[in-house]
């Protein structure tokens, strides 16, 4: 019990450093006879759901005359003569308190690419109570019961719903870009909310921000590929499941045939013009080139041999070989000595004329030229 029979005084009992409130148990203003506040704190007299005033920390007794509307009060009290005088006396703390908290919601991922990716954030909290007859009106007013635990679970929620709010306004990488500005301009933007309820916002933190494994990955991947809207990224996503299908199939010559197609699905979905974005393209009428899964040197497509090693293109694998043509009687054999551009195959008779330079093997024999 809050008093006791034989003094008849009203305190905070049991006050622990995290408890915000507590209402006492004793209610019958007729038989008080002193209140005493802890150090900061203060008591809230409540009659009929309405604050009838405040006591400041110390002890005060209810016939003080010092105390203007308490002495009404125990004045009103003693014309009551079969009904008790309840008046709720409850006690509040002034003191700094520490609070964690924690969000899931929506959020865009970036201005470039406004797509909604899933927010997770926490963080820690101070505030304290600054305004208690504003605190009883706008918070402890609408409670069925005056406890700590009651005080928390809105603080918890209301603070939530104000960061979900100020947060899902931003943009994910800019604030994980930088947390402690995200912090600042966020108690900033949602102080004056706390202000209107009675409550000091002493500080916010951001401590982490996270979204999920896949989405983290899309981001991720988008910032290697950025573009308005995400274009480059979107085409990527379609790039990369083709091959994934043809690495998937069973078979050497799938596999090959998936590292040969690989380069050239990029280097045509690089082509692809992407509005309001500066990319460089091929020049019009430039050849296509394809990587050879042995060396790793570029061919013109389609090729047969590679120009470098003489391997085979993964194309052929698995297919008979193609009977060579027989050579050109007017054309013979390069001499020792220093390599020469051919315009034509000495063994096969093709034209490699259209070719930059001399190739190390001619790409449709495979017969070494130099």
């Amino acid at each position: 019990m809050a008093s006791t029979a034989k003094t008849n005084v009203v305190f905070w009992e049991n006050q622990g450093p995290d408890d915000i409130i507590y209402r006492s148990e004793h209610d019958d203003l007729r038989t008080i006879t002193s209140v005493t506040v802890p150090e900061h704190a203060v008591a809230l007299f409540i009659r009929d759901g309405k604050l009838e005033g405040v006591l400041e920390p110390g002890r005060h007794m209810i016939t003080s005359a010092n105390i203007p509307w308490l002495t009404k009060l125990y004045n009103l009290a003693l014309g009551y003569k079969e009904t008790p005088f309840k008046v709720w006396i409850v006690f509040v703390s002034l003191k700094i308190f520490n609070g964690k908290w924690g969000i899931r919601s929506m959020i865009k991922a970036a201005q470039e690419y406004q797509v909604p990716i899933t927010l997770m954030a926490n963080g820690d909290y101070q505030f304290r109570i600054n305004d208690v007859a504003v605190f009883y009106t706008q918070v402890l007013g609408g409670m069925t019961q005056y406890t700590t635990g009651n005080v928390n679970s809105f603080m918890k929620s209301f603070i939530a719903e104000q960061i979900i709010q100020q947060l899902t306004s931003m943009y994910y990488m800019d604030i994980m870009s930088n947390l402690e500005k995200a912090s600042t301009s966020t108690k900033i933007l949602i102080e004056q909310y706390f202000t209107q309820r009675g409550i000091e916002l002493l500080s916010l933190k951001i401590n982490e921000v996270a979204t999920t494994e896949e989405e983290k990955t899309k981001v991720f991947e988008y910032l290697q590929f950025s573009s308005a809207n995400g274009e480059a990224f979107k085409k990527y996503e379609v790039m990369d499941r083709m091959a994934d299908a043809i690495g998937d199939s069973q078979g050497g010559a799938a596999m090959g045939t998936g590292m040969l197609l690989f380069p050239q699905m990029y280097q045509q979905l690089q082509q692809q013009p992407v509005q309001g974005v500066q990319q460089g393209q091929a020049a019009a009428g430039q050849p296509q080139k394809v990587m050879c899964p042995k060396c790793g040197a570029l061919n013109d497509y389609p090729y047969k041999f590679c120009n470098n090693c003489g391997q085979p293109s993964p194309m052929t694998q698995g297919q008979a070989p193609a009977q060579q043509p027989a050579p050109a009687p007017a054309a013979a054999p390069a001499s020792v000595g220093a390599p020469k551009a051919f315009k034509v195959c000495p063994y096969c008779g093709e034209d490699l004329s259209g070719l930059p330079k001399v190739p190390k093997f001619c790409p449709y024999c495979s017969e070494k030229l130099n």
